[in-house]
């Protein structure tokens, strides 16, 4: 079997990954991903027609798998408390195929405009999942808002914590705000229906 053959798009992608976790977007270079997968460049190009089509794989990867395949993996679940607990959860072990991304793409974001209007087109998706599981626990659409933004950027910070202050860097802080978030919901008349 050839090089073309044996290596996969994903294999290059999951490659391009690894390499934007552990040195920034500098590092995804198709001669350094190629030297890695111990293959030549022509097997890249057998797959992708360059370096930005590769980006661009990288990035519906992450998406997909650190968003939408989370939100459809708890759909399932009948109650909101539930799918905020395990998306929670899901969140604090967030890997893409294995690799600790986040803030790698968060500074992507930041070098790239393009890649920074994607990046929020996937915050404010993560961030109206949250705002709308709130809304279904009972709270008002402007509270679940502000509420779902508030647990987001607490899992920020908790991912940045873990580059440069372990001690700081606690899943179970999340946690327990997550649950005195869910605890506090308004008492309504009629509610729940």
């Amino acid at each position: 079997m050839s090089d073309r053959t044996s290596l996969t798009p994903l294999d290059w992608t999951v490659a391009g990954i690894t390499a934007l976790a552990e040195g920034g977007i500098d590092a995804v270079r198709v001669e350094r991903l190629a030297k890695r997968l111990g293959t030549s460049k022509g097997s890249f190009y057998w797959h992708f027609a360059n370096r930005p089509a590769l980006l661009a794989a990288m990035l519906e990867l992450w998406e997909r798998e650190s968003t939408a395949d989370v939100i459809e993996h708890v759909a399932a679940i009948t109650d909101p408390a539930e799918r905020l607990r395990h998306v929670t959860r899901e969140a604090l072990e967030a890997k893409t195929r294995g690799v600790d991304v986040a803030h790698a793409v968060r500074s992507w974001a930041a070098q790239d405009p393009a890649v920074a209007v994607r990046f929020v087109r996937v915050e404010q998706a993560r961030t109206a999942f949250l705002a709308h599981e709130l809304a279904a626990l009972g709270y008002d659409s402007p509270t679940a808002l502000r509420l779902g933004k508030a647990l987001y950027l607490a899992l920020i910070g908790l991912y940045d914590a873990r580059r440069y202050a372990t001690e700081l860097a606690d899943d179970a802080a999340l946690l327990d705000l997550l649950e005195r978030v869910i605890a506090a919901v308004p008492v309504r008349s009629g509610w729940p229906p």
